[in-house]
């Protein structure tokens, strides 16, 4: 499979054309300013991920993966906003199914029958099983009041975590880019109303690429979350979404599409070529029956960074484009307001600005846990980890290419893996038990008869891609999920 990517070039560029646009940022200097840094910290301490908000997904995550591979025998993988892990307390968990392409249907169907028939479990309540049958068919229900989506072969969205993670271990500064993305997507979705593919309004994964661009060219001068959050809210509040499609490189003309050498900022941080690697890297090849055409304008035009033709903002309605714009108007005046306001008033006022994030969040209890949290206000914090697994992300995704023969390689190491310890990769089996040979030439076994947590599977029948372990084409479920029971896992650390 060759080496994980560990760096990318990340040095500054200069884009080949100007842009008339000018930022003219909210006011974030002054001796006032520490106490809206501190009181936005508060604030993001009761929305972002916790110790035991992430333990409670990664249960359900092995639990469902268990249950699939149990009786289907298929590796199912997160994506999304868990794994990466900017969710909120209410976010739903992103899960994708590895199944043969032309059996999606099928196996949805066996899926949402072992789910509804799966004996009553305390630990793990499977209510409100739904099938939605659309292009991309999905499985919806909930466990422990947490709403998961089971896709079908979503490579893209693997793809978008391994990049994102990427992106956000090169911002740096604390994970900045992370908490950049909870802080103003709380404000979208808890605020000002505007957050949701299914609702004709902007998607998670949009809303992550418009910070990345505002990070982008303003990263030498944003230290904390709400400096990202003004000059989010002050770009956008004025862009011209009738002219231009935003890239990470720059707004680019609509009408100069396809053609994005155009770009609209004579200075970012991560320059075009780290962009390009990263879209040899994280991109996989369109499917067969997935149209091939250009990059199609829409009310709002928001560039795919792996995948030029994919239009993130095709989501959004004209209506609710002019509810998007209004929102970012008078989120600017809100946050000015807040932010010119005398003494401590500054801190009340940007506690106003999030109300609705803050009733619902900040008194103690979260939807996602049972126990009771650190409430907003009393000075101390729940203990937040926000680094993700890159080398288990990257290695997902390798082996999902593998899984659809789009790559000839047979090397793994198991999700979770410490790096330190050095990659490894399966070599032979012999009853069930895998040899591991690491890097350094040493040697391990495992017997991994059952699994467990969120590990890689590998067919135990042989070293076979799904293309040449199904060339005969299965005629029912049954005689798919018999060809293998064993799987090769790792524990959740």
């Amino acid at each position: 499979m060759g080496d994980v990517p560990k760096r990318l070039s990340t040095s500054l560029a200069s884009s080949s054309s100007s842009s008339s646009r000018s930022l003219q940022p909210i006011p974030t200097g002054g001796e006032l300013w520490m106490i809206a840094e501190e009181r936005a910290q508060e604030i993001l301490s009761a929305i972002q991920p916790i110790y035991v908000s992430d333990r409670s997904r990664n249960e359900i995550i092995g639990y469902i993966q268990n249950l699939i591979r149990i009786h289907l025998g298929f590796e199912v993988f997160y994506f999304g906003s868990v794994p990466l892990k900017t969710y909120l307390p209410d976010g739903d968990l992103d899960m994708t199914m590895l199944t043969p392409r032309d059996k999606e249907e099928e196996f949805a169907k066996a899926v949402c029958s072992i789910l509804v028939a799966k004996p009553g479990d305390p630990n793990f309540p499977i209510k409100c099983v739904e099938y939605v049958p659309a292009q991309v068919k999905v499985i919806k229900f909930t466990i422990r009041n947490i709403s998961v989506d089971i896709s079908f072969n979503q490579m893209a969205g693997l793809c978008a975590l391994c990049f994102l993670e990427q992106v956000d271990q090169i911002f740096g500064k604390d994970h900045l880019f992370k908490r950049s993305i909870i802080l103003i997507k709380a404000w979208c979705f808890y605020e000002s109303h505007i957050l949701g593919a299914n609702a004709g309004l902007i998607s998670t994964y949009a809303l992550a690429i418009l910070v990345l661009y505002i990070m982008n060219i303003s990263y030498s001068s944003v230290s904390d979350p709400l400096s990202v959050l003004c000059k989010f809210l002050d770009y956008y509040a004025s862009f011209d979404w009738k002219k231009y499609c935003i890239t990470v490189n720059g707004p680019v003309p609509i009408s100069s599409l396809p053609d994005i050498t155009e770009t609209g900022h004579p200075e970012v941080y991560l320059n075009e070529n780290f962009f390009k690697e990263c879209l040899e890297i994280y991109s996989v090849p369109t499917k067969a029956t997935e149209a091939k055409g250009r990059f199609q304008v829409k009310h709002i035009n928001i560039m795919d960074p792996l995948k030029h033709s994919n239009n993130l903002g095709r989501s959004v309605t004209e209506g609710n484009l002019r509810r998007i714009k209004n929102a970012f108007t008078l989120g600017v005046q809100k946050m000015r307001d807040a932010l010119t306001a005398p003494g401590e008033a500054m801190g009340w006022k940007l506690e106003k600005f999030f109300n609705n994030t803050l009733a619902m969040n900040g008194k103690g209890q979260r939807q996602d846990v049972e126990e009771p949290v650190v409430a907003f206000g009393t000075g101390r914090a729940e203990f937040s980890q926000l680094r993700g697994d890159f080398d288990g992300y990257f290695h997902s995704l390798e082996y999902s290419k593998w899984f659809h023969g789009e790559t000839t390689q047979q090397n793994w190491i198991p999700q979770g893996q410490d790096p330190s310890s050095g990659h490894w990769y399966a070599t032979s089996q012999n009853n069930n038990n895998f040899y591991w040979n690491n890097l350094n030439g040493s040697t391990s076994m495992q017997n991994m008869g059952k699994s467990r947590g969120t590990g890689t599977y590998i067919p135990a029948m042989s070293q076979q891609s799904y293309t040449e372990r199904f060339s005969n084409k299965p005629n029912t479920v049954n005689s798919v999920a018999s060809t293998s029971q064993t799987q090769l896992t790792k524990q959740n650390p």
